[in-house]
């Protein structure tokens, strides 16, 4: 990339930060990590994993491919928080489409297992044909089915909404990771953000996709809006790895406000 193109990336990045109401240290921190990140040692071996994904994908049904653009970010996090291979991890995803993120992650842990939470039937962008066809969504859970077959004895698929799914299965520092790509409606988000935190470990790591997404008028009804709220909300509870086209952060402590002193 040019250092024209970077800056003017930069900028524009920079805007919608402000539009969209991020905190102050929020904004901060973003452009302190996209310095660090011209400096990442091991970028290339990244992207050459993230490529051999790619070819792995042929054997695969996939329609839209949103996902595989954010492996290199995935793996310096996994490797920044010692995530290894054989790491024995409980994930969560909310939102799964096709499958892809959820083969890469099951594809990654030999050991992990995996929760996908979806209703497959769409959101806004979805039903629109903005960011799909008619005729992939409605058969976007069979396709998931058989993308995921292989995997299926380390794989939970719950069918419904997050919402749902929360209220059903909830469980207080569950999970080791945790991915939210579910409705993109900000009202939707900042849900999934605090009840996902509440059943993340400490330590543990959750991925917000699309941060810079715009898909509704109003900056603050899209996932930033929602994003910036929560970080507000818990800031002295996490902390930033990552701020790119996702967010990704590091939960460091817990309210502590399920346990019961008898």
């Amino acid at each position: 990339m040019t250092p024209f193109r970077f800056i003017n990336n930069m900028l524009g990045k920079l805007f919608y930060l402000v539009k969209s109401d991020a905190p102050i240290w929020f904004i901060f921190r973003t452009f302190y990590l996209h310095f660090l990140s011209l400096f990442c040692k091991n970028r290339a071996k990244f992207i050459e994993e993230r490529d051999i994904f790619i070819a792995r994908c042929k054997s695969l049904e996939v329609d839209n491919d949103w996902f595989s653009g954010n492996i290199p970010m995935w793996l310096k996090v996994f490797q920044e928080n010692e995530y290894k291979q054989d790491s024995e991890l409980e994930c969560l995803e909310i939102g799964s489409w096709q499958g892809l993120s959820a083969v890469f992650t099951l594809e990654f842990f030999k050991n992990a297992n995996l929760t996908c939470v979806d209703t497959w039937a769409g959101a806004d962008e979805h039903r629109s044909e903005d960011a799909s066809t008619l005729s992939v969504l409605n058969d976007v859970e069979t396709v998931f089915n058989k993308n995921l077959a292989p995997h299926a004895d380390r794989l939970n698929k719950y069918k419904g909404t997050s919402y749902q799914f929360f209220n059903d299965n909830f469980a207080a520092e569950k999970f080791d990771l945790i991915y939210i790509d579910g409705s993109h409606h900000s009202d939707d988000v900042v849900v999934d953000a605090v009840k996902s935190f509440e059943m993340l470990k400490v330590g543990g790591i959750i991925i917000f996709d699309d941060y810079l997404w715009q898909f509704y008028e109003r900056a603050i009804d899209n996932p930033a809006g929602a994003i910036n709220a929560f970080l507000r909300l818990k800031k002295y509870q996490l902390e930033i790895v990552s701020s790119q086209y996702q967010v990704c952060f590091r939960k460091t402590s817990s309210s502590k406000r399920y346990e019961v002193e008898v």
